[in-house]
């Protein structure tokens, strides 16, 4: 099974420079799920905009928490945050919308599955200097979610190259990276060396 590549943005670059980064990694990803939470709406708006003028694929793209934009410019995909909208109410109003879910334990993930989330995001499975001072979440649950319920799986946290062979044997639907890629010194290398080793793994039965 293919591990598959979601980006997550960091809030760390500005419009121009996140387009020329975004443009450059998104044929080596499956999913971008833009998380600019600092920025306003309009500029959010725009950024997307962009992206899609400049040709990255609508069925890529992702936004985190902006229901709002993603309405505007027409996409189909939503990441909402614990802290975000209900989902359950979304999916009544917009049957057709593809929301992804952070999920911390079992129980969070049946929930979403309940109400139809295209994944569940675990995590933080590793140590990762976006959570500092915060604890890993055990990979024990990770297993656990997986064996019990059928909905796709992504882990986030201090995912690198290096700790993608770990995870291998929970049969992910794929993982989402943030700082490996944006607070790298080459993104584009970055995201390279994640897919090669995605696709390593993929071959090995």
């Amino acid at each position: 099974m293919a591990i598959k590549l979601m980006a997550v943005t960091d809030d760390a670059y500005e419009a121009a420079d996140l387009i020329r980064i975004l443009m450059e990694i998104h044929p080596y990803v499956d999913h971008v799920q833009i998380r600019e939470k600092r920025k306003p709406a309009g500029k959010v708006y725009q950024l997307c905009k962009e992206l899609l003028d400049e040709g990255l694929p609508a069925h890529k793209l992702w936004l985190n928490d902006r229901m709002d934009i993603a309405l505007l410019l027409g996409l189909k995909q939503v990441h909402i945050p614990g802290h975000g909208l209900p989902l359950e109410e979304l999916k009544k109003l917009y049957p057709d919308l593809r929301i992804g879910a952070p999920v911390h334990s079992f129980e969070e993930a049946v929930q979403a599955e309940s109400v139809g989330a295209a994944y569940a995001l675990y995590g933080h499975c590793f140590p990762t200097a976006s959570k500092k001072g915060k604890s890993p979440q055990p990979l024990a649950n990770l297993r656990y979610i997986r064996q019990n319920t059928h909905i796709p799986l992504y882990a986030i946290g201090g995912i690198e190259v290096e700790r993608l062979a770990s995870l291998k044997a929970f049969e992910l639907e794929g993982v989402a990276v943030m700082s490996s890629i944006f607070s790298a010194a080459n993104p584009l290398d970055a995201v390279k060396k994640l897919r090669e080793e995605c696709l390593r793994l993929e071959e090995i039965h």
